[in-house]
């Protein structure tokens, strides 16, 4: 196949995909439901971790599934949405890579998919997912760790006929209460539609005490035990030195994510001594009967299997890093996808805590049917400048709009732009950063937000440039 070819064919059938209706007339469990009836559910006898929260999903997703990788898993993840490439939804790791779905692989079953006939419309998001469990299975992949679109109860994620291995909510907040619910409450038994009976649950310590109730209510209904409800509160991370590197969110993330992979050894731990004593035979293999290299190097043949796991945790969690979220393109520039007020207000106890010596300006771009101004004003009392810009969506708040609103909420705002000319001033920033041009530069901090589709535009536009 011609590359130039293929490459317009796999563009041309993402836009395809990405063009099919967000929400259809039936819920999203409902539709995809019936897409795995026919394909015989693929999902069937996978070891899923399904994760579901108003923030921290992806986070939570990506250092789970590191960690398993570096215990010689092969770990299936999927995750929402793509920043740059729809592939990134799409990812297989082994070792210490992820490799993304080929475009090949998304044609060809893409294309399976589509052509199945089901009285339902299909949305764009089952596609994805159908796709997803599609390749996992055709990579026999070891487990599968499985994030929710919106939602829980009703979420296309929803429609697996296995039962997760293990169920995690990360957070529960106010956003998308049109669709979730108006209050807490709502929003948490929605959230909690994911929990499945003989699961283990993880919740995180980001749970309000209403939520944490409700969801509790409704472990009991499905009768699961107290001991397979694990809270990330009372979990000990003393032995997790990578903790120490992270700041704000990205450490509670980290946390929840290390109670569920202790929740899933004990579960499954005969999986893991497999792979331990394989570790070890390749190891006494490797350095020679005596074992010298190893005991002069690091010692790794001498490790107990205790230690294995803890070693590829704290290895896992330090190796992870999940695109738009605290994203560092320089030492002065952060990419975060901050959506919503509680990620917004994660991201002022960061800037706040970490950042207090910059002079902080906000670029952003959202989205109009988001409650931004009260997001953007939780940022007002660090932020030295807003700077505003138009993202390319038919929901968007015009940048210029978004300025005078904020000038007359008492902010400093000045209008940047379209997002490619975002990244262009990022590009040029960080250039003259590098080159050391300018003494002036190192006290200002610049923070793109507002919207996931604003980062991930302007992360692309950024990559083109650095290109060229």
């Amino acid at each position: 196949m011609n590359n130039t070819n293929g490459n317009k064919e796999y563009t041309n059938f993402v836009n395809e995909i990405m063009s099919l209706r967000r929400f259809g007339k039936k819920k999203g469990i409902e539709v995809s439901r019936e897409l795995l009836d026919a394909l015989d559910h693929p999902e069937n006898n996978m070891k899923v971790i399904h994760v579901a929260g108003t923030n921290g999903k992806g986070s939570v997703c990506s250092y789970v599934a590191n960690c398993l990788m570096r215990m010689e898993f092969k770990v299936g993840l999927f995750t929402s949405p793509h920043l740059v490439d729809f592939n990134e939804r799409i990812q297989v790791g082994y070792g210490d890579t992820f490799t993304r779905i080929s475009h090949d692989d998304v044609l060809l079953l893409g294309q399976q998919i589509l052509d199945i006939n089901i009285e339902s419309e299909i949305t764009m998001f089952d596609v994805c997912l159908t796709m997803a469990l599609l390749y996992f299975k055709k990579e026999e992949c070891d487990y599968v760790v499985l994030e929710t679109g919106l939602g829980g109860k009703y979420d296309s994620t929803t429609a697996i006929s296995c039962t997760p291995i293990a169920s995690v909510i990360t957070s529960i907040g106010l956003d998308h209460t049109k669709i979730l619910g108006e209050t807490i409450e709502e929003i948490a038994e929605n959230k909690a539609g994911i929990i499945k009976p003989n699961s283990k649950v993880i919740l995180s310590s980001c749970i309000p005490p209403k939520a944490l109730s409700v969801i509790e209510d409704r472990c009991r209904e499905l009768c699961i035990r107290d001991s397979d409800i694990l809270y990330v509160k009372k979990s000990d991370y003393s032995k997790y030195y990578a903790l120490n590197k992270l700041i704000g969110y990205q450490k509670t993330n980290a946390k929840t994510a290390i109670c569920t992979l202790q929740s899933i050894i004990q579960s499954d731990k005969d999986s893991f001594i497999v792979n331990y004593m394989n570790f070890c035979k390749s190891k006494e293999e490797h350095c020679g009967s005596d074992c010298s290299k190893c005991v002069t190097e690091d010692k790794m043949c001498e490790i107990s299997l205790d230690e294995w796991f803890d070693v590829n945790i704290n290895l896992g969690i330090s190796h992870t890093m999940w695109q738009g979220r605290l994203e560092k393109v320089s030492d002065n520039v952060i990419l975060d996808g901050a959506h919503n007020v509680e990620a917004f207000q994660a991201l002022y106890d960061v800037l706040l805590d970490d950042y207090s010596d910059y002079d902080i300006h906000i670029i952003v771009g959202v989205l109009e049917d988001k409650d931004y101004m009260k997001e953007l004003l939780l940022l007002k009392s660090i932020a030295k400048s807003y700077m505003t810009a138009t993202i390319d969506d038919a929901r968007a708040k015009s940048g210029e709009d978004l300025m005078r609103e904020l000038s007359n909420n008492g902010c400093n705002a000045s209008y940047i732009g379209s997002e490619e000319d975002v990244a262009r001033f990022i590009n040029n920033f960080v250039k003259k950063n590098s080159e050391n041009s300018s003494v002036e530069l190192y006290n200002d901090l610049y923070v793109v937000c507002g919207s996931l589709y604003f980062v991930g535009n302007v992360k692309r536009y950024l990559w083109q440039l650095q290109q060229e």
